[in-house]
């Protein structure tokens, strides 16, 4: 089929093998489906020549009915790993934390533990030396070591 652009911009047409652009005034050969015919002639934009593509028998149903299946079972996994994890997040808010503070040597032992994440070391330093806690380690040991030398 040709398609000429009777408009002052460019105007698209959705063919066969994708979109195509047309210029003002030009004249494209292209392969378009019957059903976009209604819409090209209601636009106005084209002079027509030739005719449309028979649209494709597809049996869609089948195929889209199993799609959907199978995506309904990956849905339903995917929900119940969420639901656990919500329940286990639930979990983890109510657990109480420990009742009684770790005492400075049992915060410095935490410091020579290889076991132990800096930040977790940190963060039980932080609750026997409040807002002075400095941020190098061997700063907050110093401070930890110097607390438990107190009375």
């Amino acid at each position: 089929m040709k398609f000429t652009n009777t408009q002052p911009g460019p105007r698209g047409l959705n063919a066969i093998s994708g979109p195509v652009l047309v210029d003002p005034g030009q004249t494209v050969e292209a392969e378009v489906y019957a059903r976009e015919q209604q819409h090209i002639e209601a636009a106005g934009w084209f002079e027509v020549e030739g005719s449309y593509t028979d649209n494709p028998d597809r049996a869609f149903g089948p195929t889209l009915k199993a799609v959907a299946t199978g995506t309904a079972s990956e849905l339903d996994g995917l929900k119940k790993q969420l639901a656990d994890r919500d329940a286990e997040i639930a979990k983890l808010k109510a657990k109480k934390p420990d009742e009684e503070p770790k005492t400075a040597a049992e915060v410095l032992a935490m410091a020579s533990n290889p076991d132990v994440q800096f930040m977790s070391f940190k963060a039980a330093a932080q609750k026997l030396l409040g807002d002075k806690t400095p941020a190098k380690k061997d700063e907050i040991v110093a401070a930890l070591e110097d607390l438990a030398t107190k009375p």
